[in-house]
């Protein structure tokens, strides 16, 4: 079987090894993707490779983290993850950024 490999940023290798160890579960990681502006469904998150949840669960987490002034350092967004509530700074409208 082909294990997913992981390529975190400069600096987060930890981190990501961590997540990769006890990663959230698909609920959990809808909930904390939520917490940073962006809508998921379960069934998305299913079809993900490990790689994309530990990537999208540091990074949501760290967000998340930083936006309640903690001294967090933040990874870069993943490729993969659009501006959350479509650029705009403050939520605005009916959700967060779809993901796919």
């Amino acid at each position: 079987m082909k294990r997913d490999t992981f390529a975190p940023p400069r600096g987060f290798a930890a981190a990501y090894r961590g997540a990769a160890r006890d990663p959230a579960t698909a609920h959990q990681l809808r909930d904390l993707l939520g917490l940073i502006g962006y809508r998921v469904t379960l069934r998305t998150i299913a079809s993900w490779p490990m790689a994309k949840r530990v990537a999208g669960e540091v990074y949501a987490v760290r967000v998340h983290l930083r936006a309640s002034d903690n001294p967090v350092r933040v990874p870069p967004r993943p490729a993969w993850m659009p501006e959350p509530w479509g650029g705009r700074e403050t939520f605005m409208g009916p959700g967060g950024t779809v993901l796919r």
